[in-house]
């Protein structure tokens, strides 16, 4: 692997544990999946950028190879059987092998509301968006990691499981965790991991985001999660103890955790990185 030409993540405080692993981080052009590309990277991984935002996708590619990273770009929604399988077949003719998944796409659709008050179509892309992402990928990837007999699989999960306002994208993240803890159970024989982290609200950095989550929909001003403080307060959501946002790299520090050797004995686990707040359904 390359030498990095600078830090991608300080708080990555110099380790090193997954040198010579390959990591495929979806949705990584922006968010938590950019930050998350970011820290495995830090820590030695090479990553396929993943993102159906070409704009994104090369961005973050970019970003990783100007320090110095072994990382390839996959423009793609994944949100289907075929694609999944196209995405993991590219991955292992890239790399060779492929050790790390991470399933971060999706996000609520929509303005939040009561869930009867949500049309049948929006429920659906809100299922669509967040679910088979995550389903997809988890059954493409398996074939390799099965017959290497090894792999870390982390599925990201989400508060709104215990908030109200966004039924559809509740309905899927609570499959996500569904996912995590049935899938750990027939991998681990394999050696194959299958974890999950929740994060909470979170501010991003300005001109982070460069897509909305509903195609066609204007990009928030000043990036999604900057008045993220405001919502602190929201009825809808899960309260935070810790009283403040999180950052996405605090949350890539968690999925660090799941995709190294660090967490070799632990599966079917799901990480609550909310300040405190209860995400278990």
């Amino acid at each position: 692997m390359a030498t990095l030409n600078r830090v991608l993540d300080p708080r990555a405080a110099g380790a090193k544990r997954l040198v010579g692993k390959v990591a495929i981080v979806t949705g990584s052009g922006q968010g938590h999946g950019r930050a998350t590309a970011k820290r495995l990277a830090e820590e030695g991984a090479s990553i396929m950028v993943v993102d159906r935002f070409e704009q994104g996708g090369i961005r973050s590619r970019d970003e990783l190879r100007e320090a110095g990273v072994n990382a390839e770009l996959f423009i793609g929604d994944v949100g289907s059987a075929d694609t999944a399988k196209a995405l993991m077949k590219a991955t292992k003719d890239k790399f060779g092998k492929i050790d790390i998944l991470v399933n971060n796409v999706g996000g609520a659709m929509y303005q939040s509301r009561q869930g009867w008050e949500f049309s049948p179509q929006e429920l659906i892309d809100n299922v669509n968006n967040s679910l088979w992402t995550c389903l997809w990928n988890c059954w493409a990837v398996m074939s390799y990691m099965v017959e290497q007999r090894s792999g870390s699989i982390i599925n990201f999960g989400s508060h709104a499981v215990r908030g109200t306002g966004r039924l559809g994208y509740a309905a899927a993240k609570g499959g996500v965790m569904a996912i995590t803890t049935s899938l750990a159970l027939e991998a681990a024989p394999y050696n194959v991991r299958v974890n999950c982290v929740v994060p909470h609200l979170s501010t991003r950095p300005e001109g982070d985001t460069l897509i909305a989550r509903v195609p066609g929909a204007p990009v928030p001003a000043g990036g999604a999660g900057r008045d993220a403080t405001k919502q602190l307060t929201n009825a809808n959501m899960t309260p935070i103890p810790m009283n403040r946002p999180g950052t996405p790299e605090e949350v890539a520090a968690a999925v660090a955790f799941f995709a190294s050797d660090d967490s070799s004995f632990t599966t079917a686990e799901i990480m609550c990185v909310g300040g405190g707040a209860f995400c278990q359904l």
